[in-house]
């Protein structure tokens, strides 16, 4: 769950430097290739593409934003719902706060995706129900919006392979 995470909250943050050299080097597709089980290959498309791709999925589009990235939003359609709320419990029940220097809402996925990492040692337990009860049901609302919208295939592409990732791991936790 740990790897998920870390892999979740990277893509999920905008696009900048760290990104832009774990993509060229090879670091993302090895480990979504290490969660999926089988060879990942990503796009690679030019930075400034990346960030207008990012821009255009995830936070304003002038066609409405088509995979807006708040896991209450996927669940609840709206933001400040009451998935929002449920979530901020689980939070505090593990121990997290959200800081008062975090510049988005805290269901946004790459706040999610670090606490599902963050959790992954000290409660297994919290950061599966995360997984599956926040980062699936956004993955399956929005995969498809992101696979049509998405101009360079990167975030389709990887939104698929961590849509396919959860689905397994979903079946094999109610197995």
């Amino acid at each position: 769950m740990e790897l998920l995470g870390w892999v979740v909250a990277g893509f999920f943050a905008p696009p900048g430097e760290v990104l832009w050299k774990e993509l060229q080097g090879g670091t993302l597709e090895e480990a979504l290739s290490e969660l999926w089980g089988a060879p990942v290959a990503l796009p690679h498309p030019p930075f400034p593409a990346l960030q207008e791709a990012y821009t255009a999925l995830f936070v304003t589009n002038p066609q409405g934003v088509p995979a807006p990235p708040y896991a209450g939003y996927a669940k609840d359609g709206v933001l400040l719902g009451p998935s929002y709320h449920h979530l901020l419990e689980l939070y505090r029940e593990g121990g997290l706060e959200v800081q008062e220097s975090w510049r988005d809402l805290p269901d946004h996925l790459a706040a999610l995706g670090e606490a599902i990492a963050l959790f992954a040692s000290s409660r297994p337990d919290l950061a599966e129900r995360l997984a599956r009860k926040f980062l699936f049901p956004w993955l399956s609302r929005f995969s498809e919006a992101v696979k049509a919208h998405d101009p360079t295939g990167f975030y389709g592409q990887a939104v698929a392979v961590l849509k396919e990732v959860l689905d397994a791991k979903t079946r094999v936790s109610e197995a």
